[in-house]
């Protein structure tokens, strides 16, 4: 098969490839599945070494009579076992009314010559007919030539049902070829998924493929359909499926070749079939503002995707397209339209939710990946406000406070953190008590002040806004004789559990001038850890500065479209405590 057509098949189907066309199946199983028949390892060719159908039939139980419609048979199979002079012989000796063995020997043979010329559905009828002649058949059960043959028409029953007819019934059939051991572990892998995948099971059918992948030779046609089916399916999982499926691997080969598939690295040492598990994209598009309202906010942006560059492609060398966005929804089409049309496989940005629309209207919302939250069907790179907001309300809840006080701005940011109050569960909802504030407020006293008898009785209190504004706060609980819990700024004073969104987290806004912020929990949007030091140290230099938050959300960003991650990204909350000028991942209780 022409591995381009199979994969434009694959790629532009439009339904999911279980219920792609029946011709789509006969034409993968034709590369893939053909050699598990006994005679075949290919659409018109026989296996050297084996023999035909009809020579498992026993000889001495061949009628004299019937000895030459049954060696005609014979030498049709070792011909070719696809072609009418097959049909024509197994119809005369049929003729003939030959014993319960040798008709099924001959239904047999017109099962497997139906089978490989995509005929399905007469292979089964065949076949079916073939199962129920012999087991009404007197034949001794566990007689050698009985055995042989009975495997033989349930092998080609399965491969027909796997094909074209009832996957579950493949399956079925699958597992009893295993059951009984005649069935080789390749054949039966690379079947099973077939079966699996036709029958709609997602993370079944990447198990098997993933599992007779690790089975099969990188040379054999099979192995590219397999790889093929294995990115393809692996679209349709979240990470953690994977990641399930990757602990009950078969072998270890398939278990990284699952992780893979995330953007793990399987490392030099994994075979070459593994490590193109992994997406690895050729060409990265940026697509950041330039021009317009919105450049001077892409800044920052743009420098740190710089830096990112920089590190990353010390590792791989991939083609980085820059183009502008612009301000404006029109700008923003035009620049994902060029970026496509360069080639780009992945596209980091645009800035702003209507800009995001419209460069989906475009080109489609598989491509992108922006260095924020995830807009409209574009996936992000940060965790959701509301996400982080629960972590640190589960925080709290594990470390035994009683309430947990949340002050918000009277905007839109304080209106999401509010309505997580509709995703806390109900008999915890006393435990909340939400305390909004102008969003343009500076002074805070006549806010803390009512608050203070809660916090001394054990209160944790919850500051979801900027981080400068979260410092007023502290500043105004110090004065009232209140000391953040795992701070060392204070020494006396009740002590009070202190949380914040921590949004605009940045080197320069902690450490010296801002002890105050000393052991605030924080769920910051992004923060720096082990993976991010090459890029701190490569941002230093080039701006003499160490990055900010935004910065590190275009360095998690371009490394996940690096790695090939970004398909399967899913990003989840972390904790991290203000210690001096650092911040440290903080453990849940």
């Amino acid at each position: 098969m022409d591995r381009r057509q199979l994969s434009n098949e694959v790629t532009n189907a439009a339904q999911p490839p279980w219920r792609a066309p029946q011709q789509f199946w006969r034409r993968a199983l034709c590369v893939t599945l053909l050699a598990a028949l006994p005679s075949v390892v290919s659409c018109q060719t026989t296996r050297a070494g084996q023999t035909p159908t009809g020579s498992l039939v026993d000889p001495g139980a061949v009628p004299a009579q019937m000895r030459a419609e049954w060696q005609a048979l014979v030498d049709a199979q070792a011909g070719d076992p696809g072609s009418t002079a097959v049909e024509q012989a197994a119809d005369a000796l049929l003729e003939r009314e030959p014993p319960p063995e040798l008709r099924a020997t001959a239904l047999l043979a017109k099962a497997e010559r139906q089978y490989l010329v995509g005929s399905d559905s007469q292979a089964i009828a065949l076949a079916d007919e073939a199962v129920a002649l012999l087991a009404a058949s007197e034949a001794p059960p566990k007689s050698k030539s009985g055995s042989q043959l009975r495997t033989a028409v349930h092998r080609v029953l399965a491969l027909a049902l796997t094909r074209g007819g009832d996957p579950a019934r493949a399956l079925a059939e699958l597992d009893e070829l295993e059951a009984s051991g005649s069935i080789e572990r390749v054949e039966l892998r690379g079947a099973r998924a077939v079966a699996l995948d036709r029958a709609g099971d997602t993370a079944g059918a990447l198990a098997a493929f993933v599992g007779w992948r690790e089975l099969v030779a990188d040379e054999a046609p099979e192995a590219g359909y397999a790889q093929e089916r294995i990115a393809a399916l692996v679209q349709h999982l979240d990470r953690a499926s994977i990641l399930t499926l990757a602990k009950a691997a078969p072998g270890p080969d398939a278990a990284d070749c699952l992780r893979a598939t995330l953007g793990s690295d399987p490392g030099d040492q994994a075979p070459a079939w593994v490590r193109a598990c992994q997406p690895l994209p050729d060409r990265v598009g940026i697509l950041l503002p330039r021009t317009g309202k919105l450049s001077a906010l892409a800044d920052a942006q743009l420098a740190a995707a710089v830096a990112a560059v920089t590190v990353l492609g010390r590792a791989r060398p991939v083609s980085v397209l820059w183009r502008d966005s612009g301000s404006s929804a029109d700008t923003a089409r035009a620049g994902a339209d060029r970026l496509v049309a360069d080639g780009a496989e992945v596209i980091i940005g645009p800035v702003g939710a209507t800009n995001v629309r419209a460069a989906i209207s475009a080109v489609g919302d598989d491509r992108f990946l922006l260095p924020g939250e995830s807009t409209a069907n574009a996936r992000g790179v940060a965790p959701t406000l509301e996400q982080r907001t629960l972590a640190l309300i589960n925080f709290a809840r594990g470390r035994g406070a009683r309430e947990i006080l949340v002050l918000i701005p009277d905007n839109g940011y304080g209106g999401r953190v509010n309505a997580v109050e509709k995703l806390v569960e109900k008999n915890s909802l006393n435990s909340l008590k939400f305390i909004m504030y102008p969003s343009s407020t500076t002074s805070f006293a006549p806010i803390v002040s009512p608050l203070v008898p809660q916090l001394e009785q054990g209160a944790a209190i919850l500051i979801a806004d900027a981080l400068p504004r979260t410092e007023l706060i502290v500043r105004q609980l110090r004065r009232a004789h209140l000391r953040v819990a795992g701070g060392t700024v204070d020494r006396e004073g009740a002590e009070v559990l202190v949380l914040g969104t921590g949004e605009g987290l940045a080197p320069d806004a902690i450490g010296a001038k801002h002890e105050s912020l000393d052991g605030v929990i924080l769920a910051p949007v992004a923060h720096p850890d082990a993976d991010s030091r090459a890029f701190e140290a490569e941002y230093q230099r080039q701006q003499q500065r160490r990055p900010d938050d935004q910065a590190l959300l275009v360095w998690r960003a371009m490394s996940a479209a690096w790695s090939g991650a970004s398909a399967t990204l899913e990003p989840t909350p972390d904790l991290v405590r203000i210690q001096g000028s650092a911040v440290v991942a903080v453990q849940a209780p």
